[in-house]
């Protein structure tokens, strides 16, 4: 195997392997700050700002998940895989991390995260479409 074949064997695992640790850690906060939200934040069900808590923990699990799979997937390069990937990673960050700030913080300038970061989930959702529209066209 020559030089160049070896660096792109080693780039293309390097996206499933990175979006794979983002998973986790993404699953991993998700769970603290669940155990967290009521025991030390003090969200108490049935408020706003417990509805906004369980709603972001709730996008941030459910796109872990769907990463994991993506990660798993990516053993062939695709690029409407690899997409939906880096849209999911960013829009986890951004959405859920948006709706933390908010919760934490308050409206800031920094809020105009949110929806950038829930367009980002709209479009890994929409690679995810095309990449299945794609493979379905092929068989």
């Amino acid at each position: 195997m020559n030089n160049s074949n070896r660096r792109y064997m080693q780039d293309s695992l390097l996206l499933p392997a990175v979006l794979m640790t983002l998973a986790a850690i993404y699953g991993l906060s998700a769970v603290v700050l669940a155990a967290m939200g009521n025991h030390v934040f003090g969200f108490a069900p049935g408020t706003p700002a417990y509805s906004l808590f369980a709603n972001a923990l709730m996008f941030q699990f459910l796109h872990a998940v769907v990463m994991l799979w993506l990660a798993v997937q990516l053993k062939t390069p695709d690029f409407w895989l690899k997409s939906a990937g880096i849209s999911f990673a960013l829009g986890i960050l951004l959405f859920c991390g948006g709706i933390y700030l908010l919760l934490f913080v308050g409206k800031t300038a920094l809020s105009i995260i949110t929806p950038i970061g829930g367009s980002l989930l709209i479009l890994g959702w929409l690679n995810l479409t095309v990449y299945g529209f794609r493979y379905l066209k092929q068989k």
